[in-house]
């Protein structure tokens, strides 16, 4: 969701000056919360965000102590439009979650959440082929659906994008070699005090991410309300309003054209991830998935912002729980 928060074509002069919050909390995962202001610059001009840095960031689940999120200055978060906020407790499955922000001069917004129970996926097969001529890695299985209850499902891909960490031991104690401190230090050890410490080096998956674009050719899913199945999608959608309580089998398939990198920026790992999503998440992504396909077809004047459930805000805090497999083409020796 953070590289979701970059700039809004739509227009919607009420949506003036408010803070925006886009934002996906998942079981097994800690909190990285992206923050924001928007603002139209002039009568009739696109939404665009600016950076909050100065905002009061708390969680807190069902029966739990309120969780103080921090602003996260780490470097690769600079490029993203949208401030920060992290934490390192864990989500739990199952549970609720509320969402309050507090910025002196934006005001306060507020949002809830549940994070849906763990759910099962079974008989996962995957294959390389071809989808309408493109190269596409066919991912198939079965969803074991959970009876009289109402069930969101997405599916996607994405690419987590990671660097090489430089790193050495000394007296016993780990020193990072990319930070001046720790060059530093190496460089006296090996001229000045004559001593021979090897440099190490070890893959760090970032909280970058490169979304790819996936297929269906199920007419049970959502996407045939988007756009023709001969279309690519961000996101796969489908509910389980023809399967309660059944196992249900489909396939999608996942775009390969950013599997191995062009350079070394690019480097990576591929995640295929199917999802339970509570039902505000899956409406918002859904009508922003339209909106993406219904962008440049349409007068922007008739082109609406998704309806999300920031309470005096704008945007989305969505829950949700996840199955992911992870795929490797790049050498990230």
């Amino acid at each position: 969701m953070i590289s979701s928060c970059k700039k809004n074509h739509y227009q919607n002069r009420q949506n003036e000056n408010k803070l925006v919050v886009l934002a996906e909390v998942s079981a097994g995962d800690s909190a990285f919360i992206p923050v924001a202001k928007s603002f139209i610059a002039g009568s009739g001009n696109p939404i665009a965000f600016e950076k909050i840095n100065n905002a009061s960031v708390i969680i807190a689940g069902e029966n739990e102590t309120e969780r103080q999120l921090r602003f996260n200055n780490a470097s690769e978060f600079n490029s993203n439009p949208a401030s920060i906020y992290s934490h390192p407790a864990i989500f739990k499955y199952n549970t609720g979650y509320t969402l309050k922000i507090d910025h002196p001069e934006w005001g306060s917004v507020t949002a809830t959440t549940h994070i849906p129970a763990s759910f099962f996926v079974k008989n996962v097969r995957s294959e390389e082929g071809n989808f309408r001529g493109k190269e596409v890695l066919n991912f198939s299985f079965d969803i074991a659906d959970a009876a009289n209850e109402v069930n969101y499902y997405m599916f996607e891909a994405v690419k987590q994008l990671v660097h090489l960490s430089r790193y050495f031991i000394w007296q016993g104690v780990r020193y990072d070699y990319d930070t001046q401190t720790g060059k530093d230090l190496y460089e006296i050890l090996e001229d000045e005090d004559d001593t021979d410490i090897s440099l190490r080096q070890d893959t760090v998956a970032t909280n970058t991410y490169i979304r790819l674009n996936v297929f269906t050719g199920d007419a049970k899913t959502d996407n045939i309300n988007i756009g023709s199945l001969d279309s690519s999608f961000r996101r796969i959608f489908i509910t389980d309003s023809l399967f309660n309580g059944e196992s249900y089998s489909t396939t999608f398939s996942v775009a390969m054209d950013h599997f191995e990198a062009v350079n070394p920026q690019e480097k990576g790992i591929i995640a295929v991830r199917i999802k339970s999503v509570d039902k505000a998440f899956y409406h918002y992504m859904l009508q922003y998935e339209k909106y993406k396909t219904d962008f440049g077809k349409m007068p922007v004047a008739q082109l609406s912002s998704p309806a999300g459930n920031i309470q005096n805000g704008l945007g989305i805090f969505g829950g949700s729980c996840k199955k992911e497999w992870k795929f490797f083409y790049d050498d990230l020796e």
